[in-house]
């Protein structure tokens, strides 16, 4: 019984999944990933961004890539995003597990997955899972904000990533 339920999460028409890249990264969303581009700014620096996203069953699915200009650059750009993420939420709780995932170059890349709670801008309780990965110069950072997310809208997304 319990593997049909399951089953019926899986196949919901509100969760859609499907795979989408994005400049090196394939991740799985549940939906039709709207495409955009825009500068930031990371810590001291200004770079451009490529972002992809969709909303499905009450929750924003995310993925984002930069590239700065150095390797050495990237823990400091990661350590700056993830900051600013965490402040612009106004996270109150966060807490970190590790994610096991399969990579083209490597055989296997650990990476902190990030549970945190906060607000939106509106004031309201919001709920994220967010990740961030570097590979040379290039930045990702995936994300998932919702009221809750239970485990059935996070772990198509986070079991599927993959990096190229």
């Amino acid at each position: 019984m319990a593997w049909c339920i399951a089953g019926l999460v899986a196949c919901s028409p509100a969760l859609n999944w499907r795979a989408v890249q994005l400049q090196g990264l394939t991740a799985m969303l549940p939906c039709k990933p709207d495409r955009a581009q825009r500068n930031v700014q990371l810590g001291a620096a200004e770079v451009g961004m490529e972002m992809a996203g969709c909303e499905a069953d009450g929750a924003l699915y995310a993925i984002s890539h930069t590239r700065v200009d150095s390797a050495l650059r990237a823990d400091a750009a990661r350590a700056a995003w993830r900051q600013q993420t965490l402040a612009t939420m106004r996270a109150a709780s966060v807490q970190e597990t590790p994610l096991r995932m399969l990579s083209t170059d490597e055989p296997l890349r650990t990476a902190q997955r990030v549970t945190a709670r906060g607000q939106r801008p509106d004031g309201s309780a919001v709920t994220a899972q967010l990740l961030w990965l570097s590979s040379g110069p290039d930045l990702y950072h995936v994300a998932v904000y919702a009221d809750r997310l239970p485990d059935e809208m996070t772990e198509m997304l986070f079991s599927g990533l993959r990096l190229q």
